[in-house]
């Protein structure tokens, strides 16, 4: 092969191979002829050149060295591509050493065929989204250099580290260990075929994906294109302080880096409260957008499942200025729950009630090192109905209630009586309060304002019960006659019978009493 032709093929060759679009790296090479000395110097410049052209920044390269047979095989270290999206930033692309091997003839086609590129030390530094336009591209000036089409049929990166910059360059970025990388398709301005496996560093866990990225836009690297197959899994939810489980996830996705759409499903054979609840199979099906270049994630919405309760949520994930961490903001919708499931979840024994639930609410969950249900905000409105209390005390209590509210103090075939509960919630610091709660059960209406510890167990209310019989009617035998004079007192608020109570105690011990001051 004359001289001036193979050193025609060894530029343009390893040009394109330091042109991989889609990371912008390259790869060069080493056998059993070596290339001169001054051969390889000429063409690690005219390589230097030719990139500083197409990136429009200083690309670095040292120690190339190049040998042809008994194929291509070239050798370089240390190359670094500057990130050109904003001044002062780290590098886009760092690698320790690059590895190329290609067969002669593929050298001769069009495009260019490298058959492997290893990359080792591959670290990626991605900025955020910018607020301001990317900048012109800068004049060209003098001689041009200009870089071949070719494609690298596979490129080896394990051990990849993956940066993902805040805007606040005092934060410190998000930052993934790829363990396996692999490329096929890359080269000048294409997309490439991936397959990747890596750590998730919160919550810990394994991510296995498939997918297709690029070309990547190096004047706006979060706005360069990806999508594909993800599978999560042993995701440990305990580095969250206040829940614990193993998280599997499985889902597709696809977008720009700042705007991925992902759907997918979760799932948590033992999820758990710190509260000392019972562990609860927790499923979800979800619809997300996510911002790569941050992390912060759109529900739109989330259908999650456990025990017989279902649950839909839409809001965010996302951090705010001047915090560390995110906070979870959600509209949360419950239609079809039952109030025991929603217990079992909070507290660890017997669930006080059962009951079909409804619940719409707002929650707010700020970051922080304090357990879930002490930082959890969570306000709204809710509905229980053929709610009973698993107290048999309590439940005695609430049909004699009924059967007095009838004037039936004695029928018996009043049993086993269902109660109908709804009001205005907020719970804040493990305390569950109430500024509206209505109880009602055939014969009687309870409405009341309080509080109710989710830890203590302690009881705390104060209204009224109105009654639709009469106080004598309450009442049997001689005891009824002797209340008939007093009718007329307690007969207040349109009620036949008008009591102030109050509620107070734990949950297993509860001491209801009549406040007689508000009655007079």
């Amino acid at each position: 092969m004359p001289i001036r032709r193979r050193t025609r093929i060894l530029l343009w060759t390893a040009l394109a191979v330091l042109a991989v679009g889609a990371i912008g790296v390259v790869a060069l090479t080493l056998a059993l002829i070596n290339v001169p000395a001054p051969v390889e110097r000429w063409l690690q410049g005219r390589i230097q050149l030719a990139l500083r052209e197409h990136y429009q920044a200083e690309v670095q390269l040292q120690n190339l060295h190049v040998t042809l047979l008994p194929g291509f095989y070239a050798t370089a270290d240390n190359f670094v591509l500057p990130n050109r999206s904003a001044p002062g930033l780290p590098p886009l692309i760092t690698v320790k050493h690059v590895t190329v091997r290609a067969a002669l003839p593929e050298l001769l086609r069009s495009p260019v065929h490298l058959s492997w590129v290893k990359l080792d030390g591959l670290v990626i530094q991605v900025p955020s989204k910018r607020d301001h336009p990317p900048r012109p591209p800068a004049q060209k000036q003098g001689r041009q250099t200009h870089l071949s089409d070719f494609v690298i049929d596979k490129v080896d990166a394990d051990g990849t580290e993956l940066y993902i910059l805040r805007k606040d360059p005092a934060r410190e970025p998000m930052q993934f260990e790829l363990r396996q990388l692999t490329l096929r398709g890359a080269g000048v301005g294409r997309p490439m075929n991936f397959t990747a496996e890596l750590t998730n560093p919160t919550p810990p866990g394994l991510i296995e994906t498939t997918g297709r990225f690029g070309p990547w836009v190096f004047d706006e690297p979060s706005a360069t294109k990806v999508g594909g197959h993800y599978n999560f899994q042993h995701a440990d939810l305990s580095v969250f302080n206040g829940i614990s489980g193993i998280l599997s996830s499985v889902g597709d996705y696809q977008g720009i880096l700042h705007n991925i759409v992902v759907d997918g499903t979760t799932d948590v054979p033992d999820f758990k409260l710190d509260s000392g609840g019972e562990p609860v199979h927790l499923t979800t099906k979800f619809h997300a957008t996510v911002d790569g270049t941050n992390g912060n994630t759109y529900l739109q919405p989330v259908k999650a499942h456990f025990l017989n309760s279902d649950v839909v949520t839409n809001g965010e994930v996302a951090g705010k200025p001047g915090q560390k961490g995110k906070t979870i903001t959600l509209d949360v919708d419950m239609q079809h729950a039952r109030v025991q499931d929603v217990l079992t979840l909070a507290a660890k024994s017997e669930p006080m009630l059962t009951g079909k639930l409804k619940l719409k609410a707002n929650l707010d969950l700020p970051p922080g090192p304090d357990r879930v249900l002490q930082r959890m905000r969570l306000a709204g409105k809710f509905d229980v109905s053929d709610a009973r209390f698993a107290s048999g005390r309590v439940a005695i209590a609430i049909t004699a209630l009924s059967r007095r509210g009838q004037g039936k103090p004695d029928d018996t075939s009043i049993t086993d009586v269902a109660a109908d509960f709804n009001g205005d919630f907020s719970l804040g610091n493990e305390n569950l309060s109430f500024s509206k709660l209505e109880f009602a059960v055939p014969g009687a209406v309870a409405q009341v304002k309080g509080s109710y510890g989710l830890q203590s167990n302690k009881i705390d209310f104060v209204g009224d019960v109105r009654l639709n019989a009469t106080v004598s009617q309450t009442m049997k035998g001689a005891m009824h006659w002797v209340l008939v004079p007093f009718d007329p007192i307690f007969m207040k608020h349109g009620a036949g019978t008008y009591l102030p109570v109050a509620v107070v105690g734990t949950r297993e011990h509860p001491e209801i009493t009549v406040q007689w001051k508000k009655l007079f």
